[in-house]
């Protein structure tokens, strides 16, 4: 089997990195730059600022840290799961620190009531129509 992956294939993102859709935005994390990228209609919609591509950076380590107090105990599948992410075309996601996600397994009244514990002074996190508003900034 070839380990060969056609350049078509990566994101080439503002930094000059080249990253596949699945690879992880953290290490050892749960979220990939799919999660990020891929619009509502499975477009890839990749930055153009740098400052952009670190703010997906930094908004994908504190989901990740979020996740932490919601998915102790489980498979490493089971984690928050975003449905939008950055997107050029819907108000407020321009910049990466906004994110809308629910969990794969559990309730998100559940997941919500359990992170608004855990959420920063300068964070905003709000349920919305059936899933969880996160704003890193």
């Amino acid at each position: 089997m070839s380990k060969h992956i056609a350049p078509s294939h990566f994101y080439i993102l503002p930094s000059g990195n080249k990253v596949h859709p699945c690879r992880l935005i953290q290490k050892d994390g749960s979220l990939m730059w799919k999660h990020a990228l891929l619009s509502p209609s499975n477009v890839p919609v990749i930055p153009v600022e740098e400052a952009h591509e670190q703010h997906i950076i930094k908004t994908a380590q504190r989901l990740e840290e979020l996740n932490s107090w919601i998915s102790q105990d489980l498979e490493p599948w089971n984690f928050l799961v975003p449905s939008l992410w950055y997107s050029l075309d819907v108000p407020g996601y321009a910049e990466g620190i906004s994110v809308n996600f629910n969990h794969s397994i559990k309730d998100t009244s559940e997941v919500y009531n359990t992170l608004c514990n855990h959420i920063l002074s300068h964070e905003t996190l709000e349920l919305r129509d059936g899933y969880i508003y996160f704003k890193r900034c």
